[in-house]
């Protein structure tokens, strides 16, 4: 009675009638699961009706994915996931879905449900086509400018954040790149005066982690509850008290440079400013600014951090690779006169290729291409795609299928530098090998997604990560403690792995040669 009387008070008695209609929903849905693709296979049927597989998907998740890829490849099949009933289709059928229109396959409503928007007050349309247009027009026309500056921020914020010591020091990786991260973009974001900032680094760090942990606690809920789980779980309760803290920051920091811009000072050249000469025309007031920074924060810091902290786990095991690799920087940097253009890391090519196959290695979900069926739609093979579906394809699967690499199981430093060079088989027969650099984004390959929806971040984030590794290993010998030679497990949750993030490793500055 107390969950009901709280849920009343916050939202009126007209939630009564309304639980009455969900429940009998529910009680439906619990037994059968949505019954309208049932021409298409179900894989984890032998756990019983939809709950028992919802509640099995949990803890075996991994598992379903797997004997689906098995038994049905090139065709499609069901699973119950936590949001019910999830159609997972086979790369075959990639380049045909892609095509689709957006009223046939919505993005952006797949997106508030995998995200809980509904529940967490987040997924405004506006605030993301504006954020999309800033990265887009802004942010990544702008990469060949700002890269020295950016090179410099990241040479200097590793000084800071890594020991700057001759004798060997432990690291917990992933808090260091958390905040290096979150450093070097905020430089970008909103300029070199404020990304040092703690109360910003809080901000910005803090509202990602709070939206993960939030988003994977309302998942815990059965979906027709949590409307009702929202009121009940503390991690939610603390992301809308930082998103506050957070625009309490930010608003202060707009309002000042409104006020520059008014008496006409030479403003800063970074995303901040962007969105400013432009929040006009889209009509959005300071506080849908500062949750747009909010947003392109969450959007950036957390991905990239992981996919540095498993680059890294994956080349402090193998010292022959780091010594490669630094050579190519070293080389590359000599013929650019010590600066990272955004040519230079063009260049660095083993490094892109260690980037990639760490990627193919440790995929960082087993899904990609998530989408909503808005419309039924049936498909070239006759696989029909009713309404209300989520669809999504395997991605981790088909990356290290052998059908599609060569020796999958094998972490090659040189497969991608090999395939981009076509001095090995390439088994997907790509004519244009440089589909095999590490943003690139095709059918067999959707880290940053697939078609005209995939990642508008990824040259940024690839910038990002070229310069952190790049100056790490000019810098830094890595070595495992304790006399460790395996690498570090990652840990898996759902459909996401990710790499421990509580793991250390041994660094020290680079001896000068003898």
């Amino acid at each position: 009675m107390e969950v009901i009387g709280k849920v009343i008070e916050e939202r009126g008695a007209v939630v009564v009638s309304v639980a009455v209609v969900l429940t009998t929903v529910f009680l439906v849905t619990l037994l059968f699961g949505n019954s309208g693709a049932s021409n298409i296979p179900l894989v984890g049927g032998e756990y019983g009706n939809a709950e028992k597989r919802r509640k099995a998907f949990i803890t075996n998740g991994y598992d379903f994915y797997k004997k689906g890829y098995s038994l049905f490849k090139s065709k499609a099949f069901r699973l119950t996931a936590l949001d019910g009933d999830r159609i997972v289709l086979p790369r075959n059928l990639m380049e045909e879905v892609r095509r689709l229109p957006d009223d046939v396959i919505d993005i952006n409503k797949a997106f508030d449900i995998m995200n809980e928007h509904k529940y967490l007050d987040m997924g405004d349309r506006k605030l993301t086509e504006f954020l999309i247009h800033i990265i887009r027009g802004d942010l990544t026309r702008s990469l060949v400018r700002i890269n020295p500056r950016l090179s410099e921020e990241t040479a200097k914020t590793i000084r800071e954040e890594l020991p700057p010591s001759d004798d060997w020091t432990s690291v917990v990786v992933y808090q260091t790149i958390l905040r290096v991260v979150a450093t070097i973009s905020g430089a970008i974001f909103i300029g070199p005066e404020l990304c040092r900032s703690e109360d910003y680094l809080k901000a910005s760090i803090g509202y990602t982690l709070d939206f993960v942990n939030a988003v994977s606690k309302l998942k815990q809920w059965h979906k027709w509850w949590r409307w009702v789980g929202r009121y009940f779980t503390p991690e939610v309760d603390k992301l809308f008290a930082d998103r506050k803290d957070a625009h309490n920051f930010l608003r202060p920091v707009i309002e000042q440079r409104r006020a520059a811009m008014k008496a006409g000072q030479e403003m800063p050249d970074d995303t901040l400013q962007w969105m400013l000469n432009k929040v006009d025309e889209f009509g959005l007031t300071d506080d849908t600014l500062a949750e747009t920074q909010l947003n392109l924060s969450m959007a950036a810091i957390h991905t990239t951090t992981l996919t540095v902290t498993m680059i890294l786990y994956d080349l402090v095991v193998r010292p022959d690779v780091v010594e490669e690799v630094r050579e190519e920087i070293r080389s590359v940097l000599a013929a650019h006169d010590g600066v990272m253009t955004s040519h230079a890391l063009f260049e660095m090519k083993l490094l892109d290729s260690v980037m990639k196959e760490s990627q193919r290695m440790n995929p960082g979900s087993m899904i990609r291409f998530q989408r909503y069926v808005a419309k039924p739609v049936t498909l070239s093979d006759g696989t029909h795609l009713p309404a209300g579906y989520m669809i999504e394809t395997p991605h981790a699967l088909t990356v290290q299928d052998p059908q599609v690499y060569q020796n999958p199981e094998v972490f090659d430093a040189h497969r991608f530098l090999n395939l981009r060079n076509g001095t090995s088989e390439d088994l997907l027969g790509y004519k244009n090998k440089e589909q095999h650099q590490f943003v690139t984004v095709t059918k067999d390959f959707m880290h940053f997604g697939y078609g005209r929806h995939s990642c508008p971040g990824r040259f940024f984030a690839a910038n990002e990560i070229k310069l952190i590794l790049a100056r790490i290993l000019l810098d830094y010998d890595m070595r495992m403690p304790d006399g460790l030679t395996e690498r570090y497990a990652n840990l898996k949750m759902g459909t996401d792995a990710f790499p421990d993030p509580t793991k250390e490793v041994l660094f020290r500055r680079v001896q000068a040669a003898a």
